[in-house]
């Protein structure tokens, strides 16, 4: 299994990619991870829109922008330096509601 990071989606950047403020890290992660890290999605996993597709930039920003995910890193693409992740849609904590 890869790495795991999470945290708040700070903006959308294409149709498939958006930036993420990385505020939480698996403990067994191999590798290091910035504060922000461009996220390509390889898969998505929305359980309040459970058919949600590849479509386009503003249907992406309006399922993640501001919502807490927790990104499974597949690889990080050494062309652009974005991670490659299967991204999961998240409750956020009690306190945040």
């Amino acid at each position: 299994m890869g790495d795991g990071i999470g945290g708040p989606v700070m903006g959308i950047l294409t149709n498939n990619a958006f930036e993420l403020l990385v505020s939480h890290f698996r403990k067994d992660n191999k590798d290091e991870y910035g504060k922000t890290e461009k996220i390509v999605i390889a898969k998505i996993d929305n359980p309040e829109e459970p058919q949600y597709t590849d479509t386009t930039q503003e249907d992406l920003e309006r399922a993640l922008k501001g919502k807490f995910v927790t990104c499974n890193v597949q690889y990080r693409d050494t062309k652009t330096d974005a991670l490659v992740c299967n991204v999961f849609v998240q409750k956020p904590p009690e306190e945040f509601k």
